[in-house]
C-alpha cells in the first residue's frame, strides 16, 4: 500500500513538474514564407521545430505561421520589428531590402566552410541591420533549383517568347534561356499555370510534386542547377533577452540544420526526379550550349543582382569569397 501510494505521488510530482514546465515555456512566434505542402521545406522546418521543443527540455516552444498571416514577400519588416520571433525565408523573398541573401545561393553551399572562412559571419552581420540574427543558413544541397514547363522545349532548345514564374534570384538565368520572368508567390503557381499564365515555373529541385504542379505541368528541365540557401533568423532583441543556455540552443540547432540538410538534400533532389515521373511529367533538355552554362549563369546573375542593390557591401562580400575559394 505504501509503495503504491508512493508511486502515485511520485507520478502526481512528475505530471505537476512536467506542468510547470509547459506552463513556463517561452512561446516563440515563428513565421514561414511557405505552406506544409511544401516538401522541399516542411521536412526542414518539422526538424526545426522538433528540435526546439526536444532540446530545450519544454523552456521553448514554437507556434507556427504561413504566409496566410503575412504575404511571403512581405515578412522580413515584421520579424525584425519583433511582431514575430523566427523567420525561415529565402533571400529573393525580401529582394527589395537588401541583395545579400540572394548571393548566398551563388557561394559554395559546404556549411562548414561557410563558417571556417567568415562567409557565414559577414552575411550574418548584414542581416542584423534589419533587426534580426542568423539562425542558420540553410544549403539545400548541389542540386538546388529546376525549371518546369507546361510544353516541352522548342527545337532551337531554348526558351524563348516563354513566360516563368521565377522570383528575382532566377531573373538574369531565365533572361539568358530566352524567358520573360515573372514573380509570382508561391501559393499563385498551380493556378497560373493552369490558366497559361505563364509557361513554366522555376522552383527549388524539391517540392514540385507536394504542390500537385505536374497537374498543370508536363515537363521538367534537367540538370538542376544552383544551390538554394534557406534562412533561419531570429528577432534580435528577443535573442538577447534568452538566456545564455536557449542562446546556445538554437545556435547548435542551426548549425545541426545546415550539417543535416546539406548531406541529405541531394538524395530527395533525385527522389524528386522519381516523383515527377510517377506524376506523368517527362524529362527536357536545352541545348547543349545552355545546359552547360546553366550554372555559372545562375550564380554570376545573383551576384549581379547583389550588387545591384548592395554595390560596396556586395562587392567586398564577393572579395572576401573569391579570396577564401568558396566561389562556384
Amino acid at each position: 500500500m505504501f509503495r503504491t501510494a508512493g508511486i502515485i505521488i511520485g507520478s502526481i510530482a512528475i505530471a505537476a513538474s512536467l506542468a510547470a514546465t509547459t506552463a513556463s515555456a517561452l512561446e516563440l512566434k515563428y513565421l514561414s514564407s511557405w505552406t506544409p505542402n511544401n516538401k522541399g521545406t516542411w521536412g526542414t522546418e518539422q526538424m526545426f521545430m522538433r528540435m526546439v521543443q526536444e532540446e530545450s527540455k519544454g523552456r521553448l516552444t514554437v507556434k507556427r505561421s504561413g504566409p496566410e498571416a503575412v504575404p511571403a514577400f512581405e515578412q522580413l519588416q515584421p520579424v525584425g520589428a519583433g511582431v514575430f520571433d523566427i523567420l525561415i525565408t529565402h533571400g529573393a523573398y525580401h529582394a527589395g531590402t537588401t541583395g545579400i541573401g540572394m548571393a548566398l545561393d551563388g557561394i559554395n553551399g559546404d556549411p562548414a566552410k561557410r563558417r571556417e572562412t567568415g562567409v557565414w559571419e559577414f552575411a550574418n552581420k548584414h542581416y542584423q541591420k534589419f533587426g534580426v540574427t542568423t539562425l542558420a543558413f540553410v544549403p539545400q544541397g548541389k542540386s538546388g533549383y529546376q525549371i518546369i514547363l507546361r510544353d516541352a522545349v522548342g527545337p532551337d532548345g531554348t526558351l524563348k517568347g516563354r513566360k516563368i514564374r521565377g522570383t528575382q534570384t532566377y531573373h538574369p538565368l531565365l533572361k539568358a534561356l530566352g524567358a520573360s520572368p515573372v514573380v509570382l508567390a508561391p501559393t499563385d503557381v498551380y493556378t497560373a499555370l493552369e490558366k497559361g499564365v505563364v509557361d513554366g515555373a522555376a522552383w527549388p529541385s524539391v517540392g514540385v510534386v507536394d504542390m500537385k504542379w505536374p497537374e498543370v505541368a508536363k515537363h521538367f528541365v534537367q540538370p538542376f542547377f544552383g544551390i538554394s540557401t534557406l534562412q533561419l533568423f531570429i528577432n534580435t532583441n528577443t535573442f538577447n533577452r534568452l538566456s545564455a543556455e536557449d542562446k546556445k540552443v538554437l545556435q547548435d540547432i542551426g548549425r545541426k540544420m545546415e550539417e543535416t540538410i546539406w548531406r541529405d538534400y541531394d538524395k530527395m533532389a533525385m527522389d524528386e526526379i522519381e516523383g515527377m515521373k510517377k506524376a506523368g511529367m517527362r524529362e527536357a533538355r536545352l541545348s547543349k550550349d545552355l545546359e552547360g552554362k546553366m550554372g555559372s549563369l545562375f550564380a554570376e546573375g545573383v551576384w549581379d543582382l547583389a550588387i545591384a542593390k548592395n554595390k560596396a557591401e556586395a562587392e567586398s562580400f564577393r572579395k572576401l569569397v573569391n579570396d577564401k575559394g568558396m566561389g562556384l
